[in-house]
């Protein structure tokens, strides 16, 4: 499609969609104002059926308190009948028959004497008398209501039983005391009674509503969503099954039942509005459901469609005409500039910016915007040529740049290669061999070299010097300050019997000679063959674990020491552990515990427990290629994030020779 074709449909669609989109936005709106009209009518609904419900609740409570009273007056004449009459043991059956006559020849239908004590004496109820083993529990009596007469706090009394069998009736009592000290209890059938479905005043506001024009249909239900009252103001709701609150209905209802307002939705022949239903103290006790005529909102929607239809096909055709008018000057300069722009983009040096000189005469931004292009091909075509050229020199440069780096790169690649030989050369491969213990190392950098270190050697007297180290870092400078570290670790060894003093010495010693603030977190121990005894002392590092022979991994108890290097004239402490025959002590760096799999999980202590536990049988190589193959596995297509350094030491005991010796 042309340009000219886009900007007249461009123009007179967007008129037109303007003037659809205001038509529809009024349509909605009026239809908006008019459903809040009718949501604020069911409030004045449910309002007024609130009203009379109250007012008759109002009656029903004023009605409940005189029948107390008279209960009471009907209590009260009994008592003093009592008052008036023997009523020893021998003559209680004639209270009883006396008691049948009262409960059916009158509204009482349940009569208890009870003596000073609360207990019960005579009872009669329906007009029979009862004999035998009276129960106040049987009959739902609250025991401490009874108290409350028979302890003289009160001389009367109104309560409900609570029958202990689902089907029985509760019956309401008013108890009261009587001269000689027993309490009498009269009893009625209490009233059943529902919230709003009982009230009568409903009907009446109901038909008070008949005369609305807008209003179809109300139904009125209880908080149960039982229906309690229903009106229809046209003749096709007739039956019983018409009358039925729909599925929707009910949902709008329970929804209502929650919130303060009300609420509402457009049904296929009718505006459902629900409002609740509210007590005198603010309590939703049913919700008023009502159908509303919708022709009126429909009308008013479809009007609003209809005249905005027109008014954009106006809109249309006026906007077709002035884009057509205007497209032609649009349209050919930029017809011009686009072909322009296509040969250049082919051959920008075989261009003529002159041929664009007609329409660059133009003082509109047409015109302008061509002599901007023209002077950024002139630009372009003087840059081009300039830039072959130093693309020519500068690929030559690069070829001889080149051939320097692979020369260079492979010079490094050696040395490397050199230096990390060099490096594991200085590391023990092999344990001092001694028929009381056996142990394996093994260092795995995360690059061509690394900055974790072992070492184990003997000392003068015998024992076996056990070092496990980190250096901060990684590469190059971590290995040379490890080949330092390792060096004043040994010769301080010598100098120094215990692990303490020793890891004092070699902290100050690499504090003096250590130009980039690097550190070591070193773990130094010393063996007894003899006895077993291992004591050590721990500059910052992992404590290492020692497997007992039953199965248990234990870590090593910390010595607080702080990393070498970090300050000088720091204290070490010492720790001391007996190993006994069997047992094994594993050292390691914290490349295996936080070595990360693709998921950025680390191994974890945990795992490494886990993995000596079962290995603890075992021969020392086996152990480490066990721990290895565990990480490994662990860590799966993720990159070596550190060094990886461990040493199995197992004590096997001391024979009669090293005894002897």
């Amino acid at each position: 499609m042309t340009l000219s074709r886009r900007l007249i449909i461009t123009v007179a669609a967007s008129v037109g969609v303007a003037i659809v989109g205001v038509a529809l936005a009024m349509g909605f709106l009026a239809r908006d104002a008019l459903i809040e009209q009718a949501e604020d009518q069911a409030l004045l609904v449910a309002g007024l059926i609130a009203s009379e419900a109250n007012r008759a609740e109002h009656t029903a409570d004023e009605i409940d308190r005189m029948i107390v009273r008279q209960m009471e007056a009907q209590a009260l004449a009994i008592a003093r009948h009592l008052d008036d009459h023997s009523h020893e043991a021998e003559s209680r059956d004639n209270l009883g028959i006396f008691f049948a006559k009262l409960t059916a020849d009158s509204a009482v239908d349940d009569i208890w004497l009870l003596d000073e004590r609360g207990r019960p004496l005579v009872r009669a109820v329906g007009g029979l008398s009862e004999s035998g083993v009276l129960d106040l529990a049987s009959a739902g009596i609250d025991p401490r209501a009874v108290e409350a007469l028979v302890s003289g706090r009160r001389f009367s009394v109104a309560f409900q039983s609570v029958p202990p069998m689902g089907w029985e009736k509760p019956i309401r009592y008013v108890g009261v005391r009587a001269a000689t000290r027993e309490t009498v209890l009269v009893g009625t059938l209490a009233a059943e009674t529902g919230g709003p479905g009982d009230v009568i005043g409903i009907g009446a506001a109901l038909d008070s509503l008949a005369g609305r024009e807008a209003i179809r249909s109300i139904w009125v239900v209880n908080d149960l969503l039982h229906l309690i009252g229903m009106a229809t103001f046209e003749d096709r709701v007739s039956s019983a099954a018409d009358a039925a609150l729909s599925a929707d209905d009910q949902d709008l209802a329970t929804r209502v039942l929650g919130v303060d307002g009300a609420e509402s939705f457009l049904g296929e022949n009718a505006l459902h509005v629900a409002a609740p239903i509210l007590d005198r103290g603010g309590v939703a006790t049913g919700a008023a459901v009502i159908h509303m005529q919708r022709d009126h909102l429909d009308q008013l929607f479809e009007d609003h469609i209809k005249y905005g239809l027109i008014v954009a096909a106006a809109a249309f055709a006026i906007g077709s005409i002035i884009a057509a008018v205007s497209a032609r000057r649009i349209v050919q300069p930029v017809t011009a500039l686009t072909t322009a722009a296509a040969e250049v983009d082919t051959d920008t040096l075989s261009f003529a910016p002159e041929t664009l000189d007609p329409v660059a005469v133009r003082r509109d931004e047409l015109g302008t915007l061509v002599r901007v292009f023209q002077n950024m091909v002139r630009q372009v075509q003087a840059r081009e040529e300039y830039l072959e050229s130093m693309v020519r020199a500068r690929t030559r440069e690069l070829e001889a740049s080149n051939a320097q780096l692979e020369k260079a790169k492979e010079r490094m690649e050696s040395e490397l290669k050199i230096a990390h030989a060099l490096q594991g050369a200085i590391l023990p491969k092999t344990m001092p061999e001694n028929p009381t213990y056996s142990g394996h190392a093994v260092m795995t950098p995360a690059r061509e070299m690394g900055g974790d270190f072992y070492d184990f050697f003997t000392l003068d007297d015998g024992r076996l010097s056990v070092v496990m180290a980190d250096v901060s870092g990684k590469g190059v400078p971590a290995a040379f300050f490890m080949a330092i570290a390792r060096t004043v670790m040994r010769a301080a060894a010598g100098r120094h019997p215990d692990p303490g003093p020793c890891l004092q010495e070699v902290n100050d010693a690499i504090c003096e000679q250590n130009p980039q603030d690097l550190f070591v977190t070193l773990f130094y121990g010393i063996l007894d063959p003899d006895s077993g005894e291992f004591v050590y002392a721990n500059a910052g590092h992992n404590p290492p674990f020692v497997v007992k022979r039953p199965g248990d991994v234990l870590p090593l108890p910390m010595t607080g020491g702080m990393a070498v290097g970090v300050m000088p004239g720091m204290p070490y402490d010492e720790d001391a552990v007996t190993l006994a025959p069997g047992d094994t002590m594993f050292l390691y760096t914290d490349g295996i515990t936080e070595a990360m799999n693709v998921d950025q999980e680390e191994f974890t202590e945990a795992r490494l427990e886990a993995v000596l536990a079962e290995g603890r049988d075992l021969p020392v190589d086996s152990v480490l290629e066990n721990v290895t193959s565990a990480v490994v596995k662990f860590v799966g297509e993720a990159e070596q994030s550190d060094d990886i350094t461990c040493v199995v030491l197992r004590y096997d005991g001391a024979t009669d020779d090293s005894v002897s010796g």
